[in-house]
């Protein structure tokens, strides 16, 4: 399914917190990634996309770069084989420059095939 609804959008206060508190990250090109596993979703995953204020001051290029990863996300988060278990999963973008649509769809792939390797 190539939707993104509102459940598979990370927003819970306390499983923010368990993500960023858990061990498990990576950084891949200016995108840091944090991920745990969720034994509550079955065979889904929950996301949070952010881009700091202090690296990018506009809001605009702000929403516009999460725009972009939401986009890529949504198209490829069939790459990721969830077996009976969720994910949390939290996409930092940590770059001064917006990125083209392809560089950065490029980029969410290898992460999602990084991540399923993890799995």
């Amino acid at each position: 399914m190539k939707n993104f609804p509102k459940k598979e959008k990370l927003n819970s206060k306390i499983r923010i917190d368990n993500l960023f508190r858990s061990k498990n990250t990576f950084t891949y090109n200016k995108i840091k990634v944090h991920w745990i596993i969720n034994s509550s979703l079955e065979n889904q995953s929950e996301t949070l996309i952010s881009v700091p204020k202090k690296i990018i001051p506009l809001s605009t290029k702000r929403n516009k770069i999460k725009r972009l990863i939401r986009e890529s996300y949504r198209l490829n988060k069939n790459i990721l084989q969830l077996d009976n278990q969720g994910i949390n999963i939290s996409f930092m973008f940590l770059s001064s420059e917006i990125p083209e649509y392809n560089s950065l769809e490029g980029k969410i792939k290898v992460i999602l095939h990084r991540l399923n390797d993890k799995l």
